[in-house]
């Protein structure tokens, strides 16, 4: 697949309501379904399918019974904070 195109992808799935928190939510430990479910405020059916597409793209991968971010997942993490940053600042 052509960089643009997994690019594209990468950001079609970051903008799906949710994703952006579960990422957030596993920045600092590894986390259970539930308590994933929980913290990210989402409904199992929809933190199944954003777990999935997110594992997909090697940002999450799940360890026994935990999910956790993988060194992708921790970078995607840093460039969500740093928009954040960017996003707050007055001009």
């Amino acid at each position: 697949m052509q960089p643009q195109n997994e690019i594209g992808k990468l950001l079609k799935i970051l903008s799906r309501n949710g994703v952006c928190s579960i990422l957030l939510c596993l920045e600092k430990n590894p986390k259970r379904f539930s308590q994933l479910m929980f913290d990210a405020r989402l409904n199992p059916g929809v933190l199944n399918r954003h777990l999935k597409s997110l594992m997909q793209l090697d940002m999450v991968k799940k360890v026994s019974d935990e999910y956790m971010l993988t060194e992708n997942g921790k970078r995607i993490v840093e460039v969500l904070k740093q928009l954040m940053r960017i996003n707050h600042q007055t001009p």
